[in-house]
């Protein structure tokens, strides 16, 4: 058995839950706690995140083995993972597809699927300098040197503003974060994916400037273009759906939490019926659209547009 702190909620089909960098389980899927009136969750913490303990090597590389262990000793699951733990969920995925029942990753940090036309490698190869970088300083200047990276104007005062207001909890998981390797260099391994019959969904903010004025930067310096054309280039090489909620940013499943959580439940219950008729899901999954939800196309892809 794992070492990993996890919490469990409800009966039902598990679902394993996994949280990213710069916070814990809780923290980040408190708000999916309703689910477990349906569905088991279990909500773990990542090693040196939360209660779980540290390991020598922190980062996607033994996370995934953790992951991967997990959903063998469950038999099989739904997997849920929000950015680094995206990353995650989608190596462990490929690792063993015959305990995933369904795989459902939000905003995930993957580089290097789209065309650089549209994601030039100069992107993440200054943003993972800069997160090198700033694992040599404190928490709080790590913060502050990865947000100036990914383009945002007056990073040094909103990441002031809210280190000024943040909990004990929430500065040891910018502890831990810094403490990490950067999952934008971890290998996504499409084909597996590709071919895994389970369903598939990338969900994605709209990162809407008019929403998130304090964002702007990200669009002007090209960074959200790019990040938008990755996300967009998974869900095409994996053949899942890609879903855009239309006011969210980073966190869908906080800033949209109805619309998030009845997306999960209609993906799980859908995977149910599929299971109990014998189909074990569909290799293309398409697009998905619906209320606070927005379709993609692949032209859009292709250009980055949000």
């Amino acid at each position: 058995m794992t070492d990993l702190y996890t919490e469990s909620y409800g009966t039902g089909d598990p679902v394993l839950l996994i949280h990213g960098s710069g916070s814990w389980g809780v923290d980040t899927f408190g708000a999916q706690r309703t689910l477990a009136d349906e569905f088991r969750l279990i909500i773990m913490d990542r090693r040196g995140y939360g209660q779980s303990p540290p390991a020598e090597s922190m980062g996607w590389q033994t996370d995934k083995d953790d992951v991967a262990r997990l959903l063998t000793e469950l038999g099989s699951a739904h997997v849920v993972g929000h950015s680094t733990g995206g990353t995650v969920a989608l190596i462990a995925a490929a690792m063993v597809p015959h305990a995933v029942r369904s795989l459902v990753v939000v905003e995930p940090t993957v580089w290097g699927i789209a065309d650089p036309a549209v994601s030039p490698p100069e992107r993440p190869a200054a943003y993972q300098e800069a997160w090198t970088r700033g694992q040599r300083l404190s928490a709080k200047e790590f913060m502050i040197v990865t947000t100036e990276a990914a383009g945002v104007k007056d990073a040094a005062a909103m990441i002031s503003q809210s280190w000024a207001s943040a909990t004990e909890a929430d500065r040891a998981a910018a502890e831990a974060m810094r403490r990490e390797s950067w999952a934008g260099r971890a290998p996504i391994d499409v084909t597996a994916l590709a071919t895994a019959r389970f369903a598939k969904v990338v969900v994605v903010g709209a990162w809407d400037v008019d929403l998130h004025p304090d964002l702007a930067g990200m669009w002007a310096s090209g960074w959200r273009q790019a990040v938008a054309a990755e996300h967009c280039a998974l869900a095409h090489a994996i053949s899942g759906r890609l879903v855009t909620m239309s006011r969210s940013a980073h966190g869908p499943m906080i800033e949209e939490t109805d619309t998030f959580n009845a997306m999960l439940r209609d993906t799980w219950r859908a995977t149910s019926r599929a299971l109990s008729g014998g189909v074990y899901g569909d290799r293309r999954q398409g697009f998905l659209s619906g209320s606070g939800v927005r379709n993609a196309t692949l032209k859009r892809c292709a250009s980055g547009l949000p």
